[in-house]
């Protein structure tokens, strides 16, 4: 799965708490493993950038809103 940019943020993070999930199950091969960390990777940084994105929104509009 290497869709996380067009994944909603809850379904980012949906997605991030199943992979943690499969990763606790301890039952997956290494191949198996670097594939889900590397998914889970791509969706933590898309959902940092969604809420840094969503952060600046919310100061220009008050900033904005103030003068």
């Amino acid at each position: 799965m290497d869709n996380s940019t067009t994944l909603t943020y809850d379904k980012a993070l949906q997605r991030i708490e199943e992979i943690v999930s499969l990763l606790e199950e301890d039952t997956k091969s290494i191949d198996e493993l670097a594939k889900l960390v590397k998914e889970a990777s791509g969706l933590i940084k898309d959902c940092k950038l969604k809420l840094r994105t969503t952060e600046e929104d919310i100061h220009k509009a008050f900033g904005e809103d103030q003068q």
